[in-house]
């Protein structure tokens, strides 16, 4: 008897299997300096069901919520702007400071908006990076923890690491090394079922940190 699968999001049966492999990311920043290292995380799998997968995409495709979320720094800079008009400051320094941050708060709200409208069509449309298993991908990283240690993790599909077309796509979507991708995809290629979870390094600090790749210096 085929063994039912329990999806991680509702709980209900008739769940599906999807392999993941974790990036672990950790950013160290020095100076005037970021720098970015990466390594292979835990290679595992999650079970989730079309119903939640559908439900994810319809919920993130509503611009509303993601209106409110993105005001509160706009609202907070015209905030600080009303505030700098009745400080009693000088009038020319007073009218510069609230052009300032009302201007500032108001080009940080058209922004947003005209972000958010365009993911959310995207993502009503399956175009762009917002693919239904870039979608998966986002739904399995809310369920699953958000970091290990001071290492930031990031799920893939490992369909899609494994398939050397996607790779480029996979570094733009997350800001990934490519060459870390193929690294990882030929490790997984060449690498027993058994074997692949073993031996991961822990997180370190950079200096230390030899399961790690350098990204980006800033």
């Amino acid at each position: 008897m085929e063994e039912k699968l329990t999806c991680k999001k509702c709980g209900c049966e008739g769940a599906q299997d999807y392999p993941l492999v974790t990036i672990r990311t950790m950013t160290v920043r020095s100076g005037g300096s970021t720098q970015k290292y990466q390594a292979l995380g835990e290679v595992l799998s999650v079970n989730l069901c079309p119903q939640c997968i559908d439900a994810w995409i319809s919920q993130r495709s509503k611009p509303q919520p993601q209106y409110r979320k993105a005001a509160k720094l706009p609202l907070l800079l015209i905030a600080v702007a009303i505030a700098v008009h009745f400080l009693g400051l000088e009038g020319l320094i007073r009218w510069v400071l609230c052009l300032l941050f009302g201007g500032f708060g108001i080009a940080v709200a058209v922004s947003e908006i005209t972000r958010i409208k365009r993911e959310t069509a995207e993502i009503s449309a399956g175009k762009g990076k917002f693919s239904r298993d870039h979608m998966i991908e986002e739904l399995a990283a809310a369920l699953l923890p958000a970091k290990h240690q001071d290492a930031h993790l990031t799920y893939l599909l490992r369909k899609r690491v494994l398939d050397e077309k996607q790779l480029y796509t996979l570094s733009r979507e997350y800001g990934i090394s490519g060459r870390k991708l193929a690294s990882i995809r030929s490790y997984l290629l060449t690498t027993p079922e058994s074997e692949v979870n073993k031996g991961l390094e822990e997180p370190q600090l950079p200096e230390k940190k030899k399961g790690f790749f350098k990204t980006r210096n800033s």
